[in-house]
């Protein structure tokens, strides 16, 4: 009971809901389907041959699901899963390499030849930005990440395993947990998208939607469109990217620091991210990256001062977000807002450093009234912007 009262709610027994009664033992993928089995031996059976995730399962011997990481008796299963699907982001990794780095010295060869050799104007092209994007994002990325697993190697001893398990435990509490606050955010996304998407009448959403809701910069920008342009985005790609940012980022912040804060943040960092963008950045921008990088910065801090909330690797994670962020800015300066993302990254992690005193508690801080008062007026001000960019671009 001592332990379970210093533990983070992710690691206590009640963690999980109560084990399956379809099999004595099992395990369920992330979509919450069950597969039963007979014995140890069938479940490390059927965890070698699914295709499907193994999230959680369940044994005779503990009361509750588990994670995998937990049994011994299937940690072999596990490491050959790893490696196999390490072994896929190595293959993958390498062909996006070969596809992309192809793409870019065919841009980099048809600007020599358009440009007479000119340096400066071959490095100014956008092109060749989006294919250095892609070949991060697609190629050198998954190659890291296959690489890194490999190299690391099979956990050797209980304490690497625990650490694993820990790490699995968080990411699969994360994953079963209400977002009402995220959800909320996801929709005013969706709305905002749908309406772009029906506008401008195809992938590029560059063309009306800018200049009737974006941010336009000049000597006196117009206050709404600090509201407006978030919500906006520059194709579908663009939208699907923050998107997910803010499902993912939205979700840790909810659940670790309570709901309130995953609206102010991303308002005030919106907001704060625009107003360094008006400063430092002539061209017209739109997109919520200004407040995805403050949910960023956040939980940078937020997480360094909750040390025993979170496990440690998942710190490292967010340190690697904000480096590939950065790697982005520098390949697709011409058309990324880095004024918006450095502005949105410094208002969130100076947010979570005033609010939020370096605690050595394992629990998640209070939900204060105050808070959610705020979080309610800045949740109304974002749907007056949802409106906002409804009447303008309906107009």
């Amino acid at each position: 009971m001592a332990n379970e009262l210093h533990s983070p709610v992710w690691a206590k027994e009640d963690a999980f809901s109560s084990k399956p009664t379809s099999g004595l033992y099992g395990f369920m993928n992330r979509k919450s389907n069950e597969i039963p089995a007979e014995d140890i031996d069938d479940l490390v059976k059927k965890i070698n041959k699914t295709r499907t995730s193994v999230d959680l399962i369940w044994t005779p011997s503990h009361p509750s699901l588990q994670v995998p990481e937990e049994v011994p008796e299937l940690r072999a299963a596990l490491w050959k899963r790893r490696s196999h699907w390490a072994e896929v982001d190595l293959d993958n990794g390498k062909r996006m390499c070969l596809l992309f780095g192809a793409v870019m010295l065919w841009n980099l060869y048809a600007g020599y030849s358009n440009t007479n050799g000119e340096l400066a104007k071959i490095l100014l092209s956008p092109s060749l930005g989006i294919c250095g994007i892609l070949l991060l994002i697609f190629g050198l990325i998954p190659l890291y990440e296959g690489w890194k697993t490999l190299r690391k190697g099979k956990p050797s001893g209980e304490e690497e395993w625990q650490a694993e398990a820990d790490e699995s435990r968080f990411d699969s509490w994360m994953y079963r947990q209400r977002l009402s606050a995220t959800y909320f955010l996801i929709a005013v996304m969706i709305a905002s998208g749908l309406v772009q998407f029906f506008i401008e009448r195809g992938l590029n959403w560059f063309e009306y939607s800018v200049d009737r809701a974006g941010l336009l910069k000049h000597d006196d920008v117009e206050w709404w469109r600090f509201l407006t342009a978030p919500f906006l985005h520059g194709n579908l790609l663009h939208w699907l990217m923050n998107t997910a940012a803010i499902l993912y980022l939205g979700r840790r912040v909810e659940l670790l620091a309570r709901w309130p804060h995953v609206i102010i943040v991303i308002f005030g960092s919106a907001w704060l991210g625009g107003i360094a963008s008006s400063h430092f950045l002539a061209a017209p921008t739109v997109g919520a990256s200004g407040g995805i990088m403050g949910l960023l910065g956040f939980l940078l801090i937020f997480e360094t001062q909750h040390r025993r909330l979170v496990p440690k690797s998942s710190r490292r994670r967010l340190l690697a977000g904000v480096i590939v962020t950065a790697m982005m800015g520098v390949l697709g300066y011409q058309f990324i807002d880095n004024a918006a993302h450095a502005g949105g990254l410094v208002a969130g992690m100076s947010y979570a450093f005033i609010v939020f005193p370096v605690s050595k508690s394992p629990h998640r801080p209070a939900i204060l009234r105050q808070d959610r008062w705020i979080a309610f007026a800045m949740a109304g001000v974002i749907l007056g912007g949802l409106v906002l960019v409804f009447s303008k671009l309906l107009a």
